[in-house]
């Protein structure tokens, strides 16, 4: 089982990032603006064996998070990652108590630091994001 970590110290593991705001910040950048850190929930990311995939695009609760601080700040690092860092971001998996709930409750959180995730398409109005990864 991966060690549950703090936020602060999950994003950190990754060059030192830092959140913007602890409570509710769900990406964070490095000082030096070459790591960008995204959390990713455990349950939407899948795995065919070849490409891991993000894809959030027509995401069932779009309407309840497209507005929230966290995805707003998390479109600015996609951004970011997708005009400095070659769009490759590194990714914190966060565990849900209850996959149905919203907002959802957090039992875990880890950095999983062999995944490196590439944004491949992006709608800067909603926080719609679909990304591969490769380990």
């Amino acid at each position: 089982m991966t060690e549950n970590r703090t936020l602060e110290k999950s994003f950190a593991h990754f060059d030192g990032a830092v959140a913007r705001n602890p409570r509710w910040s769900w990406s964070a950048r490095s000082p030096n603006g070459e790591t960008v850190v995204i959390t990713l929930w455990e349950d939407e990311i899948s795995d065919d064996g070849h490409t891991i995939t993000a894809d959030l695009y027509n995401h069932k609760d779009l309407d309840l998070w497209k507005d929230l601080p966290g995805n707003r700040a998390r479109i600015e690092d996609l951004k970011w990652a997708r005009e400095n860092c070659d769009g490759e971001f590194r990714v914190v998996k966060l565990v849900a108590k209850d996959i149905a709930a919203f907002p959802r409750s957090i039992a875990r959180r880890y950095p999983d630091p062999k995944l490196v995730m590439k944004l491949i398409r992006l709608n800067e109005e909603t926080g719609e994001f679909r990304a591969e990864g490769k380990r």
